[in-house]
């Protein structure tokens, strides 16, 4: 769904092999980025400060789960981005554009292109590989529609 945008993207910042990296994304798109202890029902805040976009992460977070939330907030950024909105991201939450979010956030962390190569490997190889947890691998696997 969002592979070109995420091809363009990876490509700006010279980015061909796994792990794909968000927080050097994040910073490259000029989003400031802090880890920072929020209440444990939040996982992520995008927001404008001082004229900027910021990205707080929930350091309490295991870092499988600051990967994933710095991509949905990456996805929030390109996708639904405005200076007078605040994004939570609740992992429960199921709102259309968090829905959205989620699914960039997938498809940035295992993009198509690349994970095409390791289709062959088993799916607790490719999440190592992707470095990303068992659910996010079993999503986009069912993209492939492997599971």
């Amino acid at each position: 769904m969002y592979e070109e945008l995420i091809k363009e993207l990876l490509s700006l910042f010279y980015i061909n092999k796994p792990p794909i990296k968000p927080e050097i994304i994040a910073y490259g798109l000029g989003v400031e980025l802090y880890f920072y202890e929020l209440p444990l029902q939040i996982s992520g805040i995008l927001y404008n400060r001082k004229n900027s976009p910021t990205m707080l992460i929930n350091k309490n977070d295991n870092l499988l789960r600051q990967r994933f939330t710095i991509a949905h907030e990456i996805g929030h950024f390109l996708l639904h981005y405005s200076n007078n909105k605040i994004y939570f991201d609740y992992p429960i939450e199921n709102s259309k554009i968090e829905r959205e979010a989620n699914t960039f956030a997938a498809s940035l962390l295992l993009p198509d292109f690349l994970l095409g190569r390791y289709l062959n490997l088993s799916l607790e190889k490719i999440s190592s590989i992707f470095y990303v947890s068992r659910k996010v691998t079993e999503i986009r696997l069912k993209d492939f529609k492997i599971l």
